[in-house]
């Protein structure tokens, strides 16, 4: 027969009765009270609160940055359209308005000029292109000089030089035309030994001497006065400048003193200045002349008389009073009135 004892609490359990109650504590919590459960609750709430309004403001300032970076991109684009259409209207402007500019802008500064600098070239394209197109030259704004630069300055000083080219040929064909048997031909080609043996002939020296006298069987002119008519035979009123040069290229041309045939700006400015001189003084001095004019020079015979006598005594004196000699002559140059 077995026999069954009641079970008794083991002798731990009885000794440490608190650490039974500790284990089954760990296995059921004591419940929170009340104001327990309020306090945690709301603190959580508020952290989440805070990490929540923390993101927004993150994607906030991140979507602020993009539209302002979407700002700044269509700024851009504006600004790279509105270059791109002024680059197609410069592009497309018509080349024909741009040559007809360069025609007139070119024969303007020939007569006004002569060897302009950079500034006189700009300036006068900008007044032919204003009155051609001014809406045109307005779009160009700060793109002007560039524009000028690129598309303008290199085909105006080709369209000068040329222009100055045939004009310093005709004057050395009028040259030999006025003196005619008088002057032996020159290569434009010759070598620097034909050119000083050319310049060394006598009969070059007498028609250097001879350019501003009176031509024998014409009583009006003389050479210097007609090679400049034949030069621009149908030209009434020929600006100073260019009477000025022709008288220039004729001196170098036939002076012994100057070993070239060929024209350069570096050759002929000092003569062109000295000549442009002269004339602008003579034209003062003749109009107080004419203010001053009297009873007394009637006698226009005896007035010829004395210019003569001067003349021959200038032709026994130096270069520098050789100038002195032409100066009698160049108010006849200026004053050319060629029949139409």
């Amino acid at each position: 027969m077995v026999l069954f004892h009641a079970s008794r609490p083991s002798s731990a359990s009885a000794l440490h009765p608190s650490s039974a109650s500790a284990s089954r504590s760990s296995l059921f919590p004591r419940p929170l009270l009340e104001s327990e459960d309020s306090d945690l609750t709301s603190s959580s709430v508020d952290q989440m609160n805070d990490a929540v309004t923390r993101r927004i403001f993150s994607k906030l300032d991140n979507l602020k940055t993009l539209l302002e970076k979407v700002k700044k991109n269509q700024e851009d684009m504006k600004e790279e359209i509105k270059i791109i259409k002024e680059e197609v209207a410069i592009l497309s402007h018509d080349q024909a308005c741009i040559d007809a500019v360069i025609i007139k802008s070119a024969q303007d500064l020939l007569e006004k000029k002569i060897y302009p600098n950079y500034d006189e070239f700009k300036e006068s394209v900008e007044f032919f292109l204003r009155e051609s197109d001014n809406e045109f030259f307005s779009t160009l704004g700060s793109k002007w000089e560039p524009y000028f630069e690129k598309k303008i300055r290199k085909p105006l000083s080709k369209r000068l030089r040329s222009l100055r080219g045939t004009l310093c040929a005709r004057v050395k064909t009028a040259i030999f035309e006025n003196f005619s048997n008088m002057l032996p031909p020159i290569s434009n080609v010759a070598k620097a030994s034909e050119i000083a043996a050319w310049k060394k002939k006598l009969a070059v020296s007498n028609c250097f001497r001879k350019l501003f006298e009176k031509i024998e069987d014409d009583e009006n002119d003389t050479y210097m006065t007609k090679i400049i008519k034949n030069v621009w035979p149908k030209k009434k009123n020929i600006p100073n400048l260019q009477i000025a040069w022709a008288i220039s290229i004729s001196e170098i041309f036939l002076n012994l003193k100057n070993e070239v045939i060929k024209m350069s700006e570096e050759i002929i400015q000092p003569a062109l200045a000295r000549n442009l001189r002269k004339i602008e003084n003579e034209e003062v001095e003749n109009n107080e002349y004419e203010d001053k004019k009297n009873d007394e020079y009637e006698d226009d015979e005896s007035e010829e008389s004395e210019e003569g006598d001067e003349s021959e005594d200038d032709d026994d004196e130096d270069d520098e009073d050789e100038e002195g000699e032409d100066e009698e002559y160049h108010n006849e140059i200026v004053n050319i009135e060629s029949e139409d």
